[in-house]
């Protein structure tokens, strides 16, 4: 029996950036710039997630771009100390998705981190709005917040783990996460290799279920247009959108597409823009590729699932090297 995972036959494909920073925080261009820049290179939907506060740009929002109410936390090894001067300091980033845009409850707001509002009339109302929660870098500190932006109407994403200088031994205790970001632009064009798909397997094979997103999270021009993620739902809309990324309806790329992904008996079928390899993983050691010839390309590739593969992902690397890749599936639950 055919199963459908992605499809433009259940829905339309909506292009959007999950992580970005706007003149509100660190970034050079406004909301308003933002939503121009991103808009006119195809993007539907774009997360402003500028630092230490949750901010509501619905106000930008036109029937064909949606932005997502959120905003990205960190949580520092030494609370006084930034990370331009302390460049070996552990830190964790956290990136909390409103799952109701009118959400904008800046739940843990710390007011020693916000340093990006200059405004004191601001400052104060922040405050004396959310209060002065303390942040607390370690598992049990990060776990809370996590906890806390679940309770509060959040989902939340695991960012770029390999700038905020974090190995197995830290991230493998953080719990209630939707997600981790598995590629993140400005880190990349920086000389940063931030391409975490190891990060992810290691949470899939905790037995943790969490999603493969990524970002650009660009503070510039020059640090846009480099990944994104593809959602497949029927219609834009704010509801529609945070659904299918909830549900894992969607794919991260770095610039190929997915047309389609189906499950059709012991098999797995995809339908891709051109490719150089297509390759197929699992929970274990047991994988599969298909190359394409020399010179000539793929754009689609069948890949057998056996039971002891537990949960099986996709791969699509075009000739330059980028990657569009599929979330985790579990057998038992196909």
């Amino acid at each position: 029996m055919k199963k459908i995972l992605l499809s433009a036959e259940t829905g339309k494909f909506y292009k959007g950036n999950m992580h970005c920073h706007s003149t509100n925080s660190d970034g050079k261009n406004t909301p308003e710039e933002l939503k121009e820049m991103y808009k006119a290179k195809g993007y539907s939907f774009l997360a402003i997630t500028d630092h230490e506060r949750i901010i509501n740009y619905s106000y930008l929002d036109d029937k064909d771009f949606i932005t997502i109410t959120s905003g990205e936390y960190a949580i520092k090894e030494f609370s006084e100390q930034s990370t331009l001067k302390n460049r070996n300091m552990k830190v964790c980033h956290l990136n909390l998705y409103a799952k109701e845009q009118s959400n904008d409850n800046s739940v843990c707001y710390n007011d020693t981190f916000n340093h990006f509002v200059k405004d004191p009339v601001i400052k104060k109302e922040l405050l004396e709005r959310y209060g002065n929660y303390e942040r607390i870098y370690g598992a049990d500190g990060i776990n809370e917040i996590i906890r806390i932006a679940n309770e509060n109407g959040f989902f939340v994403c695991y960012n770029h783990p390999r700038w905020s200088l974090e190995n197995y031994g830290e991230y493998s205790e953080y719990e209630g996460l939707w997600g981790v970001e598995i590629f993140n632009t400005s880190c990349n064009r920086g000389g940063l290799y931030e391409y975490n798909i190891n990060v992810f397997d290691d949470f899939l094979r905790d037995g943790k279920k969490v999603y493969a997103s990524c970002g650009d999270d660009n503070h510039s021009p020059y640090s846009s247009f480099g990944a994104f993620v593809m959602v497949n739902t029927e219609e834009l809309t704010y509801e529609n959108i945070i659904n299918a990324l909830l549900n894992g309806n969607f794919y991260s790329s770095t610039g190929p597409e997915i047309f389609e992904l189906y499950v059709d008996g012991n098999f797995v079928h995809i339908k891709c823009s051109d490719a150089k390899h297509i390759t197929y993983s699992t929970r274990g050691r047991r994988s599969a590729i298909k190359n394409a010839d020399k010179d000539s390309c793929i754009t689609e590739a069948t890949f057998e699932i056996q039971d002891i593969d537990e949960y099986f992902r996709l791969d699509v690397i075009d000739e330059y090297g980028r990657r569009a890749n599929t979330q985790a599936y579990y057998i038992n639950l196909l």
